[in-house]
C-alpha cells in the first residue's frame, strides 16, 4: 500500500512540474501542429499530406499550391486562403 501511495505522489507531483508553465504563468500550450508551426516552416519542414499532395501534383503536372490564395490553393486545401 506505501508503495501505491508513493507512485501516485510521484505522478502527481510530476503532472504539476511538467505543466508549470501552462497552469501557474498562463502560457500557451506549445503548437505542435506542422503545417501551422512557423518554426518548422522556416525549417522547411512539409507534413506528409503535403509532401504527397505535392508529389502528386507535380507526377500530374499541376500548379503546385504554396499558400499564396491562387487558384492551386482552392483544390489542395492545406492552406487556408482568406
Amino acid at each position: 500500500m506505501k508503495t501505491f501511495l508513493a507512485a501516485i505522489v510521484f505522478v502527481g507531483l510530476a503532472v504539476i512540474l511538467l505543466g508549470v508553465n501552462i497552469f501557474f504563468f498562463r502560457k500557451p500550450f506549445p503548437n505542435g501542429e506542422i503545417s501551422t508551426n512557423p518554426e518548422m516552416r522556416k525549417r522547411g519542414i512539409k507534413c506528409v499530406k503535403q509532401e504527397e499532395l505535392e508529389r502528386l501534383a507535380r507526377s500530374k503536372g499541376k500548379k503546385l499550391c504554396g499558400g499564396d490564395g491562387s487558384a492551386a490553393c482552392a483544390s489542395c486545401k492545406l492552406f487556408s486562403c482568406e
